[in-house]
Order: structure tokens, then sequence, then C-alpha cells
């Protein structure tokens, strides 16, 4: 991977110096970006974190977020592009499952609901290919991307019922990238009488993550209209927290308008 970094940087100082070279080499693109992204963490099939029931029934589901930043685009030939810059985004999902176990001979069924909100900044690279050089065009490219959570919450809710027995209801909310005891509040159904139940010490998440893009788009004199896709290669769930046999990899996928400021 660092060969592929030291690759892509070779490259970008060629460009620079083609540039230099000849008056009529494009310039320098500096854009900015807005969008909206669709967020979704993907597991393997019948697996949830501890939070959650671990069977067929535990699906993941994609929310609608927002991100802007800014995209700088390097040339390296007429019609061959560096592509990096800073992206900030917003990102919404969400997991459902639901199990029946069979604890002390007494039927045990959870039905659980996680919501997740984070909020991120990505520096993507990746080379872009311009089908021509004229104002209006389709391009389209791929590279590596880096991401950090700056923070997040994770919203929790479930009922779990004796069969026969009481049900119970189990609430929290808690930062998931964040150290500290995660708690969780909980009931019988018929009586508001809260107590606490500690899930751990320690955050659920990792912060940092890294994994492959792909973009396509067309450019419209100075309006850019694109579709990416990031996918993370990094579990980003924490054995300790999360259990040693479950993984969780983030797949974004972003519709975005820009604009060139150059």
């Amino acid at each position: 991977m660092r060969k592929l970094f030291f690759l892509l940087f070779l490259l970008a100082g060629a460009g620079f110096v083609f540039a230099q070279d000849s008056d009529e080499s494009p310039k320098v693109r500096v854009s900015v970006r807005v969008g909206g992204v669709g967020s979704l963490y993907v597991s393997p099939k019948g697996t949830s974190i501890g939070l959650n029931p671990s069977d067929e029934y535990a699906t993941n589901s994609m929310k609608i977020g927002v991100t802007a930043g800014v995209s700088v685009n390097v040339p390296l030939t007429p019609k061959l592009f560096l592509q990096t810059g800073l992206m900030y985004s917003m990102q919404r999902n969400g997991e459902h499952g639901f199990a029946t176990y069979l604890v002390n001979d007494t039927n045990l069924s959870v039905d659980a609901t996680i919501k997740y909100k984070s909020h991120h900044l990505r520096l993507p690279l990746m080379l872009m290919y311009h089908h021509t050089t004229n104002p209006n065009h389709f391009c389209a490219g791929a590279g590596v991307f880096t991401d950090v959570a700056m923070g997040g919450r994770l919203n929790y809710s479930s009922s779990a019922r004796l069969t026969p027995g009481d049900s119970y209801i189990f609430e929290g909310d808690f930062a998931p990238f964040s150290p500290g005891n995660k708690y969780l509040n909980y009931h019988i159904a018929s009586d508001e009488y809260t107590q606490k139940y500690l899930l751990g010490n320690g955050p659920f998440f990792k912060r940092f993550n890294f994994g492959v893009s792909a973009e396509i788009g067309y450019q419209i004199s100075k309006v850019y209209l694109g579709a990416h896709l990031d996918f993370g290669i990094i579990n980003m769930a924490r054995p300790e927290m999360c259990g040693e046999l479950y993984k969780q990899r983030p797949l974004d996928v972003m519709v975005l308008i820009g604009y060139n400021i150059n």
C-alpha cells in the first residue's frame, strides 16, 4: 500500500513538471462540493454486535446524511488528474434484529433497534480520467481514502419478553467512539422504575478507517455532478466490546454537486 501512495505522489510531481513546461497544460482545479450520503454498515449475514440479536433476522439499513468539502484536482496529463481534498460528512445508518433464546428453560424473545449518527473527515486520493478537454464531458476514476470519526451517537432501544414472564424495555444513548462506561437503562414494561445495566468500558468502534473509492461524474462548464462510493476495508468494531466474530465495515454512497472556483 505504501508503494501505491508513493507512485501516486510521483505522478503528482510529474504533473506539476508537465504543467510548468507547457503553456497549454490544464491548471490545478479547486472546487467546493456538497451533497447527500447514504451510509450502511456491512457485516456478515447472521451477525450483529452484542447489543443486538445475532441470527439471520439481524439486518442493516441505509439512511441519508449530508456531506460537504473541497476537492483539488492536480493535472498529470491534459486528461488525467490526481484528485484529493478534504470532505466532511454527517452519516446515519441503522440496525435491527429479532431473536428468541432459551434461558433456564424459558424462552426470551428480543426485538432490538440501533440508530447511528456520526461525524467524519475524509481525505481522498484518486486518479480521475476526463474523456475530453472540452468544458462539458464525462469523467471517472478510482483510488483510496482515509477517514477519521470526530464523534457520534448510538441510540439503542429494545423489548425483551420472557415466556412466561414479564416484558422488559431497554434503552440507551452514548458515544460509541469514546472511552468510558456504556450503560443501558431498563425496566419492566408495566413499571416506570428504571435500573442501569453496564455494557462495558471503552469505545465500541475505531475512529480511523482506510478503504477504496470510485467515482463517476459529468462536468458542465464549472458545475460538476457526480456519484461517489467509499468502502472501508478495516473492521471498525472493537472485539472487546462487540465480540470476536463480529465485523463491521462502512459503505458510503454519495451524490455530489460541485462548482469550480478557479
